[in-house]
């Protein structure tokens, strides 16, 4: 999911809850005041001891065109869950079932963004200072084997434009069941604009070995991996293309749609969702002028990996770009999504529930929203949050059945789903961000809290 507040809208293997060696419910605000003492506490006196198992091993960049990559053998069941994140301080922690307390593993050097590996083994992570890129490096979850991916000079020595003043990590993920990271490198210039380099470069973490797979021949694109690993969606500004793992071409012109006026200088894409078996993709695209007082119909696509079948199931008027931002339930039997409710100015919207098997849609709830609703894996719970602004009420909805407003927490940021009935998700009141573990119908309960105000933003990963 990459977090945003607008004005308008934006099983998996069911995990029994073992008991926190800390207790981490908090039924209230105060409550979560008080256990964040508690944590700062732990946080503390286990910080010391996961940083002293780091060893510095600088790793030398090289690329070798055309390498196999290895992957790790197929899951047969979830990995153990395994949670990474930078602090608004800049430094990186992970936490995991039965950890009463996140610990810390590397203290503030200025970390923005990490990645947890498929099998919870490894994280990497992004630093920059004063906004430029210093390094990709990677530390396995007992803070151990730290080393370097790509440096500065690594990363402005790939293929870049004649104009351009350098390059940046653009979009990046896990290679699915693999030790791979998958990646593109944003364009930097001196002006604005938002530009990508043509290429999918892949980089072996084990090995610090770095590839190129494919070129894309665009500047704007993002590529989407297929739950087993063995095929690549790349989004292009009018199409979906398929890739095999290796580089070939599977089917161009998976899709094909209109350009998208984005009124902004960045070109619109498709963000599919795969089904679980690899095998098909969903995807909302939103019509060519969407900021016309009346615009056309978005429209919702199901089509094969294969490119030997497909159908626009669903047009309708969705506004502005919300027809990119439909959500589709993880068995791609549902999907939520937003249409006007009462008059322009009013910046108000229905959530409706749509059905792929032909039954009528349902309009679920009406109002102001911010965050983009998520999917619980069990494909009848969904998170949503209603609001204006940083300011929002989080509710968990579900096919069927009324809303409920989730009390002891408010202004939900990133969430994500660990299985059926829990979600990690990012609070942030006043500048202090919390890191929480929601439950249906429990108490939320408390992972991490910064205690400072700050203008950063946690951001998590999880392997799941």
């Amino acid at each position: 999911m990459n977090r945003k507040s607008r004005s308008i809208l934006a099983g998996l293997l069911v995990l029994a809850l073992v008991s926190l060696a800390c207790g981490i419910s908090i039924p209230s605000g105060t409550a979560i005041d008080n256990a964040a003492t508690s944590v700062a506490g732990t946080v503390a006196a286990l910080a010391g001891t996961a940083e002293s198992l780091i060893t510095a091993i600088p790793h030398d960049l090289t690329e070798v065109p055309g390498e196999a990559l290895p992957t790790l053998p197929p899951l047969v069941e979830a990995a153990p869950l395994r949670v990474s994140f930078a602090a608004p301080d800049g430094s990186l922690y992970t936490w995991a079932e039965g950890m009463g307390a996140a610990v810390m593993l590397i203290g503030p050097e200025n970390i923005l963004e990490s990645y947890v590996s498929p099998d919870g083994l490894m994280i990497a992570f992004q630093r920059y200072i004063d906004y430029q890129f210093v390094s990709l490096e990677v530390i396995n979850v007992d803070g151990s084997n730290r080393r370097t991916l790509m440096d500065a000079s690594a990363m402005n020595a790939l293929p870049r434009p004649d104009g351009s003043i350098g390059s940046d990590i653009g979009q990046i993920a896990w290679v699915p069941n693999s030790h791979v990271l998958a990646m593109n490198t944003r364009t930097l210039y001196e002006g604005p604009g938002l530009s990508y380099s043509e290429n999918l470069y892949l980089i072996n973490a084990d090995t610090s070995v770095l590839t190129t797979l494919l070129n894309t021949g665009s500047s704007s694109w993002k590529f989407t991996y297929s739950p087993d690993g063995t095929k690549i969606a790349i989004s292009l500004p009018t199409q979906v293309d398929m890739y095999h793992s290796d580089g070939s071409v599977l089917k161009l012109n998976e899709i094909v749609y209109d350009f998208v006026n984005t009124a902004s200088e960045y070109a619109w894409v498709a963000s599919p969702v795969w089904s679980a078996d690899s095998l098909n993709l969903v995807a909302g695209v939103p019509p060519a002028n969407p900021w016309d007082l009346v615009p056309g119909d978005s429209r919702v696509y199901r089509f094969s990996a294969d490119g030997l079948s497909g159908e626009i199931f669903l047009q309708t008027a969705m506004p502005n770009l919300e027809g990119g931002n439909v959500a589709f339930s993880p068995d791609h039997s549902k999907f939520l999504y937003f249409t006007r409710f009462g008059a322009l100015e009013d910046n108000t919207y229905t959530l409706n529930v749509g059905f792929f098997d032909g039954t009528p849609g349902v309009a679920y709830a009406n109002g102001s929203f911010n965050e983009n609703p998520v999917w619980s894996p069990d494909n009848i719970h969904f998170f949503y949050a209603t609001g204006s602004g940083g300011t929002n009420t989080p509710y968990i909805g579900q096919v069927g059945a009324a809303p409920a407003a989730i009390a002891d927490y408010a202004n939900a940021g990133q969430i994500q789903w660990l299985d059926a009935s829990r979600y990690l998700v990012v609070s942030q009141n006043a500048g202090v961000s919390r890191l929480l573990l929601g439950t249906i119908g429990a108490p939320t309960g408390l992972i991490y809290d910064s205690v400072s105000s700050s203008s950063n933003r946690l951001n998590f990963s999880v392997n799941r």
